[in-house]
């Protein structure tokens, strides 16, 4: 048990990362780009980080596989679309003077894609390492 509860504080704070990445990321390229295409390079940017930390720091899953990879590649980009979308409508849902309408659908479109990769993660891609 003590070794599950450290892997999923262990997750939680890579997670954290991860969202700070994406948000830093984000935030930056709305001024520059559509919102789509910010939101794409953003959320990449995290998954890329958050496999090499989840891999190595949180699951110790070892020498890095082509089809952890892959696995968690199909998970993030399905994950992707999720979030893009759900990012999407809510900015449509909110007036365009809604305070912190950004920031909100971020936040909703984020814990939804964080929510969805944790549980097939951990049951896909990291099941078969230490208990």
């Amino acid at each position: 048990m003590k070794n599950k509860k450290k892997e999923l504080i262990k997750y939680i704070l890579v997670g954290l990362s991860t969202v700070l990445i994406d948000f830093l990321i984000y935030k930056f390229l709305i001024k520059f780009i559509v919102v789509y295409l910010s939101k794409t390079i953003s959320f990449l940017s995290g998954t890329f980080f958050s496999y090499q930390l989840n891999r190595t720091w949180t699951f110790k899953a070892g020498k890095n596989k082509l089809s952890q990879f892959i696995k968690y590649l199909i998970i993030h980009i399905t994950s992707l679309i999720i979030n893009v979308v759900l990012n999407s409508l809510l900015l449509n849902t909110f007036s365009k003077n809604y305070f912190l309408s950004y920031e909100v659908s971020f936040l909703i479109a984020t814990l939804t894609s964080a929510t969805y990769n944790f549980l097939f993660i951990k049951k896909f891609i990291f099941n078969n390492t230490r208990s």
